[in-house]
């Protein structure tokens, strides 16, 4: 069966957003953002050596924040302690081999890497099954190793766990180092990352760890990924992918709104005018947005994750300040 295209119709029949082009484009993506070790280490070196200067982590210096995080609502997909519910199906981790169960599905699995009830409605009901879920993750699922480690994920949890921190305070020692290892393997990774059903998910986690730690490797986290979503949200390829879903204009949304609050977490950090031009995004986004939010079929191997309804988006808008949100 041919590969279907992810562009929508009128943009695939156009001379530039040809299947080859849009290979092209995403291979540029690569090369451009990826780094040297990402690009040769699998192929040049045994991957426990290229993995090995990840365990090599000084004690992380915490940024001061200046409030709490305020949540879109998201509904729950913990059902109990060690039980999740995506899309309908609900399963159970009974242990370690759970993360990797593979006739689970991989977008099954990869929403159960994401983290998404870390940041859902009621969630401080759940602080401590949240708390030994990370601990668990950290445990089972070693760098680089896994569902847990491809970009559809890892971008996506990176953020959750830095939104619960703020939150709650619920990251330990081991837990704030294994989420520096996460930004540095995503980093090496950051052009691959563009490549996916949601690219501004890469460099928004760059944006949110180079704003949530400190020093030097932190503010190079962050310089890239305000660099990288600059590109993004100008591409004609991201255009294309907002006008083929609901979904991903919605994901997008919210990753605005995120990025706005990150900046009053953090006052002062981020460039004005780079906040401003997220601003400006956000009102014909929010106009268009719908609730064509059908979940895949069972066997679709769509990269798929529950997003915000259109209404909840508003909602969080206005809680943030935007008047022109409503």
């Amino acid at each position: 069966m041919p590969r279907m295209s992810s562009l929508p119709q009128h943009s695939r029949s156009s001379t530039f957003w040809s299947e080859s082009a849009e290979g092209l484009h995403r291979i540029w993506w690569g090369v451009r953002y990826g780094q040297p070790l990402a690009l040769l280490g699998g192929r040049l070196t045994r991957k426990d050596e290229y993995l090995a200067w990840f365990d090599t982590v000084e004690s992380p210096v915490l940024r001061h924040t200046a409030g709490q995080w305020s949540f879109c609502r998201r509904a729950p997909t913990m059902v109990g302690a060690q039980a999740f519910n995506f899309f309908g199906i609900e399963r159970v981790l009974s242990d370690n081999r759970g993360w990797h169960w593979r006739p689970w599905g991989e977008n099954w699995l990869r929403n159960l890497h994401a983290f998404d009830d870390l940041v859902a409605d009621g969630a401080e009901a759940r602080f401590e099954w949240h708390e030994k879920l990370i601990t668990n993750w950290i445990v089972a699922n070693a760098p680089g190793k896994g569902v847990g480690w491809q970009s559809y994920s890892l971008a996506r949890r990176i953020v959750n766990w830095i939104k619960w921190q703020v939150d709650r305070d619920g990251l330990n020692e081991v837990g704030r180092r294994n989420l520096v290892v996460q930004t540095r393997f995503l980093r090496q990774r950051l052009g691959a990352s563009l490549n996916v059903a949601y690219p501004a998910k890469g460099p928004k986690a760059l944006v949110f760890a180079g704003a949530f730690f400190e020093g030097q490797e932190a503010a190079g986290w962050r310089k890239t990924g305000v660099a990288v979503l600059r590109t993004v949200l100008r591409s004609g390829y991201f255009r294309a992918r907002l006008e083929a879903s609901d979904r991903y204009r919605n994901a997008l949304v919210e990753d605005l709104l995120d990025l706005i609050q990150l900046d009053k977490m953090y006052p002062g950090l981020l460039d004005k005018e780079e906040v401003q031009r997220w601003q400006d995004l956000l009102p014909p986004l929010l106009a268009v947005a719908g609730d064509d939010l059908n979940p895949p079929e069972e066997e679709s191997d769509a990269v798929v994750f529950p997003e915000p309804s259109a209404q909840d988006l508003r909602l969080y808008a206005q809680r943030l300040g935007l008047a022109s949100a409503g």
